[in-house]
């Protein structure tokens, strides 16, 4: 889910640029600035922390295999 929010936000930033631009408010300097600088905020890694917490980890329970003894 986060990744298509991430999706969403990074094509809504782009038609707000665009359309800023359209309706002569930024240069197309300015423009093509603003869409680089998206495509870094869009790339920009999720944190280590949030990265650990979602993974999933083989936790080692202490049992002896049955049927061995």
């Amino acid at each position: 889910m986060a990744i298509l929010a991430r999706i969403l936000l990074w094509l809504v930033w782009l038609a707000g640029v665009g359309w800023l631009w359209h309706a002569g408010k930024f240069g197309t300097a300015t423009a093509i600035a603003l869409a680089a600088l998206s495509l870094v905020v869009f790339a920009w890694p999720a944190s280590i922390a949030r990265r650990r917490h979602n993974e999933l980890r083989y936790v080692d329970m202490g049992k002896e295999p049955t049927g061995y003894h």
